[in-house]
């Protein structure tokens, strides 16, 4: 099967330059997988039986990002590609790394190794597609399968287990009957991969299909990745329902997220720390999370709230999330459910942002200064004088004038 993928002219270059210097080359992996499949390819790697010394040899820019496995990058016309000497795993001890790594002239070896049928093809325009392992088939089929023996591969890896339900997500296909009984006898040695790895696997699933994370609740890891936790079908299936309308897709992940814990009751700041994601992914998802929860939102679910009751609790959402994106997925994430007065409530935010009314003490028409000038607070009791006037303002915003609020302020020290 020749001519059936496109490679771009800069990797074509590679494999031509490569092939000139008496060696063959292929594209490999996920490329293919992605051209057979229609879609344009994120990275084009390269498999060749020419050894590193020789691509560093062949190439005038190179780096050696991971010679002692085989893989220079090639710079070829201001972009990167990856050429991996075909290869032959040792031993796995710790079910991540081979212990030793011997080098092959045979492309079948290289491919052997690979982890799903699928991701096990490669291609060049003078051999065509090379696929020993029935990954076209299953493309056709829709099926993730392990290439050979999927115990073995899965104790090469651990987390190749999270990979195939990943995969599963991403392509929309099923796991394959043996695959998936071997991630079920399995799945506790994910327990000895990193949460790193864990995590990018996790987010990946999130943010292409959350309904495949029911796969985890069936899984031995479960309780050491969750605890008491399963996750909720109804939560998973309302966070497919979110789709990224606002284009900033790390507040998109954090209302995925938050939607899929929503029934989580213990310390959700903790499970995503243990889970290793940065502080400001957990605050992001902490903050959306509690406001899915919090009743005091609940206007924003009922279709009999009047425009002007809206329009103060959005403030207030704005108010307590101190970033106008977050505070946007978080009424989002909120409303999801049942889809209530969405366009009014979007309407109605956008109006609030536009028409500059108060929801922040940056907003306010007096300042702390103020506050200490006319001797009304000190210290650490001027934010909360100032938070009081904020809550006054935000319900009644024709008090945000600076003699009214300092009056206002004076009142409510008096009290």
């Amino acid at each position: 099967m020749k001519g059936i993928i496109q490679i771009p002219t800069a990797a074509r270059q590679v494999l031509e330059m490569i092939k000139v210097a008496g060696f063959e080359a292929f594209v490999v992996g996920g490329c293919v997988r992605d051209s057979v499949m229609g879609k344009k390819p994120h990275d084009w790697d390269i498999t060749t039986n020419a050894l590193p010394d020789d691509i560093v040899r062949i190439f005038p820019k190179t780096i050696p990002t991971g010679i002692q496995h085989g893989t220079v990058t090639v710079l070829m016309d201001g972009e990167a590609f990856e050429v991996t000497t075909y290869r032959l795993d040792g031993d796995y001890q710790d079910m991540r790394r081979p212990t030793s790594v011997s080098y092959s002239q045979s492309l079948e070896d290289d491919l052997a190794r690979r982890d799903f049928t699928i991701n096990a093809m490669a291609y060049n325009d003078d051999v065509g597609l090379v696929d020993r392992f029935g990954g076209l088939e299953d493309i056709d089929n829709r099926l993730i399968r392990c290439v050979g023996e999927p115990d073995k591969r899965f104790n090469e890896d651990a987390l190749r287990m999270l990979r195939a339900l990943r995969f599963s997500a991403r392509l929309d296909f099923d796991i394959e009957g043996e695959t998936m009984e071997s991630i079920y006898r399995n799945s506790i040695n994910i327990e000895k991969v990193s949460l790193e790895r864990i995590n990018t696997e996790f987010e990946g699933i999130i943010k292409a299909n959350t309904n495949k994370l029911a796969i985890i609740n069936d899984l031995d890891i479960r309780s050491y990745l969750l605890g008491d936790f399963y996750f909720d079908e109804g939560d998973l299936a309302r966070a497919m329902v979110l789709d990224d309308i606002f284009s900033c897709d790390e507040y998109f992940r954090a209302a995925r997220r938050a939607l899929v814990f929503r029934k989580y009751e213990g310390d959700l700041k903790a499970l995503l720390r243990f889970f290793k994601y940065s502080k400001k992914d957990m605050e992001k998802t902490f903050f959306i999370w509690r406001a899915i929860r919090d009743d005091m939102y609940g206007n924003l679910l009922n279709e009999n709230t009047s425009d002007d009751d809206l329009r103060l609790t959005i403030k207030y959402i704005l108010r307590d999330a101190r970033d106008n994106i977050l505070a946007k997925y978080a009424i989002y994430a909120k409303i999801i459910e049942k889809c209530a007065n969405i366009g009014l409530i979007f309407n109605l935010f956008n109006d609030i942002i536009e028409t500059g009314e108060c929801f922040s003490i940056s907003h306010l028409q007096i300042s702390g200064r103020d506050i200490i000038d006319g001797g009304l607070a000190k210290g650490k009791k001027v934010g909360i004088l100032l938070e009081a006037l904020l809550d006054w303002v935000i319900s009644q915003p024709q008090l945000n004038e600076k003699e009214r609020l300092l009056d206002l302020a004076r009142k409510i020290q008096k009290q």
